[in-house]
């Protein structure tokens, strides 16, 4: 009996397998095939000119450029970058007292941002679209807020961008 069964099993799966790879008659005479695949938005980022080793931080309280990020979206639309800084929105000096004086940046005609409160996120950050890759630039400075009396060291900070679609 067990045989028997062994037999109606084996037989059973080749009727299977030969009704699933039959083929039907139709009476077309074509086929169409339908397919898709998804490209997430996305946006990428470089830092231009940068590396700045000789700011003025004299009494004048003025504005320098730090570089110039450049972006590329994939969405045909500006992008949203995030700042923030290193050290809290403060250029540190490297003295036994760790000296601090603070900045604000402008972000192209953006002006007066204060990180000591923490990120910043710029809405309308031009970019670049296209297969070839073109970016835009966007001009990055700062103000230090230095009065002429500030301890003496090399002062510094690295603010870091992230930049997202809008």
């Amino acid at each position: 009996m067990n045989t028997l069964l062994k037999s109606l099993f084996v037989a059973s799966a080749i009727t299977s397998m030969s009704a699933a790879a039959a083929v039907t008659q139709t009476s077309a005479t074509e086929a169409s095939f339908s397919f898709e695949g998804t490209i997430e938005p996305m946006c990428k980022t470089d830092s231009g000119s940068n590396s700045v080793t000789g700011l003025n931080l004299d009494s004048t309280q003025e504005t320098q450029e730090i570089g110039t990020l450049d972006v590329w979206c994939n969405t045909g639309e500006n992008a949203t970058t995030e700042y923030s800084s290193a050290n809290g929105g403060f250029l540190v000096a490297d003295n036994a007292q760790a000296s601090k004086i603070a900045y604000t940046l402008s972000i192209g005609n953006t002006s007066g941002v204060d990180l000591q409160s923490g990120t910043y996120k710029h809405l309308t950050t031009v970019a670049g679209t296209g297969s070839t890759g073109e970016t835009q630039a966007t001009s990055l400075k700062i103000t230090p807020q230095s009065n002429g009396m500030n301890d003496a060291g090399t002062y510094s900070d690295t603010i870091t961008v992230t930049v997202s679609p809008n």
